[in-house]
């Protein structure tokens, strides 16, 4: 990675507290043509499925409208038991991610999220979680999605979502 790139997207990172969380939200991306993950969401789904195993919490929020049926699926062969994964399938946005997801977790009680998304995406996730009111935490893992068009797209999404009070 270029300095260049690097310094590009060190602003979109997120630090985590270390704090434990009720659940693990994975944030829906593309599917794949035949409706397989696609490279970005199989990262997140591996990472969310490792948290889980590590025992980073006891349950996990797919999200997604077209994708959260594979994510579970996905995440039920790495070793996540099917009852522990419950499914919001209606999200087309981030935003809508936060707004669907934080429904689902107040109705089983949960208040702090531990969020899986790629690094270059982390900051307004985490920010979209808590102008709903979660307790968002960073899922922090290497990842190997992430292009200079994915920044520079990041920050035109950060300036909308801010302009629109999503933030």
């Amino acid at each position: 990675m270029s300095r260049l790139f690097e310094l590009a997207l060190r602003p979109l990172r997120v630090a985590s507290s270390g704090a434990p969380c009720d659940v693990i939200v994975v944030l829906g991306a593309a599917l794949a043509p035949g409706g397989q993950l696609g490279p970005a969401l199989a990262e997140r789904v591996e990472a969310g499925a490792a948290a889980f195993h590590r025992g980073l919490a006891a349950k996990m929020i797919v999200t997604g409208a077209l994708e959260a049926t594979a994510m579970r699926t996905r995440a039920v062969a790495l070793g996540v038991p099917f009852e522990a994964i419950l499914l919001e399938h209606t999200a087309l946005t981030t935003r809508q991610n936060a707004l669907f997801s934080s429904t689902l977790m107040r109705a089983h009680g949960f208040r702090r999220a531990l969020i899986a998304t790629q690094p270059y995406h982390m900051r307004r996730a985490i920010a979209s979680f808590r102008s709903v009111g979660v307790e968002a935490e960073p899922l922090l893992f290497p990842s190997e999605r992430t292009s200079l068009r994915q920044v520079a797209r990041e920050y035109g999404a950060l300036v909308l979502y801010g302009l629109r009070g999503w933030l």
